[in-house]
């Protein structure tokens, strides 16, 4: 598995840092990329923030997300503690590999707006 990070160097919204994509090398998902995870800057000023995809779904008190990365494991739901242990641990990842190359110089890989980390 490799992630790859598209840098968004100004372009709009200005409060993207990145798009993420996650590029499968082996396996039976080999071939193939996962798209809409981004990294967002902090309205707080903290670190970056990580948003991965979601759906919205209407309620009667109004509008609800269902994230789409969850647990694994059978009947398991997002609430599950190991479920948001394991995206916690994901979003930080992303966020600290996004760190190291956003402090990078600027070389020809950055120039073009696209990095990448191995797993």
């Amino acid at each position: 598995m490799r992630v790859h990070y598209i840098l968004n160097h100004g372009a709009a919204p200005e409060s993207k840092l990145a798009d993420v994509e996650i590029h499968f090398e082996e396996g039976i998902l080999s071939g193939l990329k996962l798209v809409g995870c981004s990294v967002w800057r902090s309205k707080k000023g903290e670190g970056p923030a990580v948003l991965v995809p979601s759906r919205s779904y209407a309620t009667a008190g109004g509008i609800r997300y269902y994230e789409l990365l969850r647990s694994s494991e059978e009947g398991g739901t997002a609430e599950d503690a190991r479920g948001k242990l394991a995206a916690r641990n994901f979003r930080q990842y992303i966020r600290d590999e996004y760190l190291k190359i956003a402090n990078l110089p600027q070389g020809e890989e950055t120039r073009k707006g696209k990095t990448s980390a191995g797993r």
